[in-house]
């Protein structure tokens, strides 16, 4: 008996460890063939007026895009935080929790930036549970954007999920313009990333 249970964890541990692998597999496949159509230099030639670029980050990505977008608009940067620091690794359930239930972490609220100032506006998190990380959902219940011009964008492992849907269910009062999403991939492709960037800012002159 004892010998069958083991042959089943191992068959089991076998099909999951696959299916991690072709999962792999997948992501990097799409990476590289988006990647390969932003090879050619995108000048950049968006007039955008003053911007403001808005972000959440745990891990570096999106405030790495969040840098990028700042330094070719001449934007000011303000940074979502919260009070209480996620830790890994009960950051996954304690996000869960949070989306599940509508409870979101309370942000600290120092030097909050006036959005009437600004004539662009860029909001970026990482992609939590298919979703946006709870700590936006805290920041879009707080803010009105008061008409403002707004683009939202998104970093995540390989799936945006219903990320800019919901984005713009919560942006109370403003003008959604059209988002874009970052995969997490390698450094490699800085070159083509940064042409991805210049191609969508492009699309958002005024």
């Amino acid at each position: 008996m004892l010998k069958i249970v083991l042959l089943v964890m191992i068959a089991g541990a076998v099909i999951i460890g696959g299916a991690s692998l072709y999962h792999i597999h997948k992501v990097n496949t799409k990476n590289k063939t988006e990647m390969a159509s932003f090879t050619e230099e995108i000048n950049l030639n968006a007039d955008l007026g003053k911007v403001l670029v808005i972000y959440y980050s745990l891990t570096g990505h999106t405030k790495d895009i969040a840098r990028q977008i700042a330094d070719k608009t001449g934007a000011d940067l303000y940074e979502i935080q919260t009070v209480e620091t996620y830790s890994s690794p009960s950051v996954y359930m304690k996000s869960k929790k949070e989306l599940s239930s509508g409870q979101y972490p309370e942000l600290k609220k120092d030097d909050l930036p006036n959005i009437k100032l600004y004539d662009t506006v860029f909001i970026g998190a990482p992609v939590w549970w298919y979703t946006m990380a709870p700590a936006l959902y805290s920041y879009l219940q707080n803010t009105d954007f008061e008409n403002a011009r707004v683009a939202a964008f998104s970093t995540q492992g390989s799936n945006f999920g219903s990320f800019f849907k919901d984005f713009a269910e919560m942006a109370k009062n403003a003008q959604i313009l059209p988002s874009e999403n970052f995969n997490n991939i390698d450094e490699k492709y800085q070159a083509q990333v940064s042409n991805k960037i210049n191609a969508w800012l492009n699309k958002l002159s005024r």
